[in-house]
């Protein structure tokens, strides 16, 4: 069977709660006689991420199709891994509008979540654990903490070395999960490809105002 995509619109992730972080999936042991403990790691990690939107009248019909288009457990979410508290790009080149006074073209507010994107600036292979990246986009330095992305396979960046112009190395976090050539896209805001755990999940209720606010959990799906 193959598994429905479907792509998850940026106006349908009006959060109120955002919590994005890697499962490593470990497993405890049991406590030795030499008091230390052991943990087994035996399944390959993963992102997981727990939303809570807030959907007015014209968003609800259209967020109730999508997880019916999705079949629940069946469906693939291709999503950006939105994160304003960490990196939020539309700030970041406002901010730098103002200092420039209003020299800057800025993206609207589709673009500035989904479409800045960086460039690998040398191949690197499965299991890196740092890349190296130029921005061509002047004002979108990475900082730590924020989720990238390559090919809809998600990272965190660890630490952020500036090594002139504008080209960074990046430790990240969890490896490389698929080697990356030079040239390739690089997504600031970081997607992905996820999975609910209910078949419920993201039921969307409402109210006599007319606003639902569903919450909805994901885990990265690993088979491509």
């Amino acid at each position: 069977m193959t598994r429905p995509l479907v792509t998850v619109p940026l106006d349908l992730l009006e959060t109120s709660s955002i919590d994005w972080d890697i499962d490593w999936r470990g497993q405890p042991g049991t406590e030795s006689t030499a008091d230390t403990t052991q943990v087994v790691f035996n399944r390959f990690p993963r992102w997981v991420g727990s939303l809570s939107l807030t959907h007015t009248r014209e968003l609800i019909g259209r967020w109730r199709a999508l997880r019916w288009s999705a079949q629940g457990r069946a469906g693939i979410y291709q999503l950006p891994m939105i994160d304003p508290g960490v990196f939020n790009p539309l700030k970041m080149l406002t901010d730098q509008q103002a200092a420039l006074g209003n020299q800057l073209t800025l993206p609207n507010s589709a673009e500035a979540y989904i479409g800045p994107v960086a460039v690998a600036a040398e191949a690197a292979a499965a299991g890196a654990s740092q890349i190296r990246i130029s921005i061509p986009v002047m004002g979108l330095a990475p900082v730590v903490g924020q989720i990238i992305s390559a090919d809809d396979w998600p990272m965190g960046i660890t630490s952020v070395t500036p090594e002139g112009m504008d080209t960074y190395l990046l430790g990240i976090q969890m490896p490389l999960r698929a080697a990356i050539a030079s040239g390739d896209t690089i997504r600031l805001v970081g997607t992905g490809r996820f999975e609910v755990i209910d078949d419920m999940a993201g039921r969307a209720g409402y109210g006599q105002h007319l606003v639902s606010t569903p919450s909805i959990e994901f885990r990265e799906v690993l088979t491509r």
